[in-house]
């Protein structure tokens, strides 16, 4: 399909029962500061069973640049493909039906592009000012979900960093690595893994603080807790196929039994925090329900370690680190003795120098009898 005659960039926004955010979400996308004639959008609808159809038709009616398909429920990195196929821009950007754009995100986006050369672009997503951020929320935006504080470079972020909340690219690059792997069911990990794929064919990917989206989803420690179960099974689907990142996924780290204790004592002193805090502000103490998330099912404590060998065989992680930790401490060892004999025998070899010298200082040599 041949480029739209000024268009630029092509906005891809998957999408599923989410509706009334989403309306809400693309009418902000239509009032952005870059001319309209410079970018489209592209609605893919993820199988919704909610009235996702007239939400985008009523946005949609009086603009031709916004354009809606629908697929059976295949994920979102399926439904970012189909996106990418249909795409009339050269670049893409990829947002979130649950993020709100700030006025100047696609002016941004394009400027970095314009600036920087042939590359992915990261910006900037943060919380929804309209939200209530929990110190949970406060926590996640330090770093577990919006990992921006981690940004070592901004002209050469890693991969981990390329959310398709708001992130943009030109649309070769995602053609010539073949899309996204749509084996990667949820929202997790699958735009990190074509981001790996990307780089390493060559491509350059900068974080753009200006370019802004809002996250408008609140979420709980309950929610997170079944969002990072799922983010789990990518990561192992993501070692599977490039088993080269097993320490940087953590596959080793999550098979040690210290992983589970460490919630524990953690959920433990959270909970007497709260009590504490309670008790100081003179409130009610909390329903059971309000802690469910603290309490695990005694099975999942039970079983420890028992899934290692369906991964790793009969090679435990802990014991392979184990086994190379034995033999650097061996090499350290030898290296050791090599050093210090040798250090032994310079240091008689100079006593006996400095002896002999000595002793010919005082008479006694080649020659001298000694009486």
């Amino acid at each position: 399909m041949k480029p739209k005659a000024g268009c630029q960039l092509t906005v891809i926004v998957p999408t599923y029962n989410r509706c009334e955010l989403l309306g809400r979400a693309l009418r902000e996308l239509l009032e952005q500061t870059s001319p309209a004639e410079s970018y489209e959008i592209v609605v893919v609808d993820d199988g919704s069973t909610d009235d996702t159809p007239a939400v985008v038709e009523g946005v949609a009616a009086p603009e031709e640049r916004l354009r809606y398909f629908r697929q059976e429920n295949k994920g979102p990195a399926a439904a970012r493909n189909l996106g990418v196929r249909e795409a009339r821009g050269e670049i893409v950007l990829f947002t979130g039906d649950d993020c709100l754009p700030d006025r100047r995100l696609l002016e941004e986006h394009l400027k970095a592009h314009e600036r920087a050369g042939d590359v992915g672009v990261v910006g900037h997503v943060s919380w929804h000012p309209e939200l209530r951020i929990t110190p949970f929320m406060a926590f996640l935006e330090e770093g577990a979900q919006f990992g921006f504080k981690l940004v070592k470079d901004p002209e050469n972020v890693e991969p981990w960093h390329f959310y398709t909340a708001n992130c943009s690219v030109r649309k070769h690059w995602l053609e010539e690595v073949g899309g996204f792997d749509e084996d990667f069911k949820h929202a997790a990990y699958e735009d990190v893994e074509v981001a790996y794929r990307m780089q390493k064919r060559g491509l350059r990917i900068v974080y753009r603080a200006g370019a802004r989206t809002y996250h408008h989803h609140e979420t709980t420690l309950d929610r997170y807790l079944v969002r990072q179960r799922l983010s789990g099974r990518a990561a192992a689907l993501f070692y599977c196929k490039h088993p080269e990142l097993k320490v940087d996924l953590g596959i080793a780290h999550s098979a040690r039994m210290t992983t589970a204790l460490k919630f524990f004592e953690a959920a433990s002193e959270y909970a007497y925090a709260l009590g504490v805090r309670d008790e100081l502000r003179g409130e009610e103490p909390p329903p059971e329900a309000e802690l469910g998330a603290l309490w695990q099912d005694a099975e999942q404590a039970e079983a420890g370690r028992k899934w290692v060998r369906e991964v790793f065989g009969e090679m435990d992680p802990d014991k392979e680190e184990l086994l190379k930790l034995r033999a650097e401490l061996h090499r350290m060892k030898q290296e050791w003795e090599r050093v210090t004999s040798r250090r032994l025998y310079r240091w008689a070899e100079g006593l006996a120098k400095a002896a002999w010298g000595a002793l010919r200082k005082l008479g006694f040599g080649r020659g001298v009898r000694v009486e």
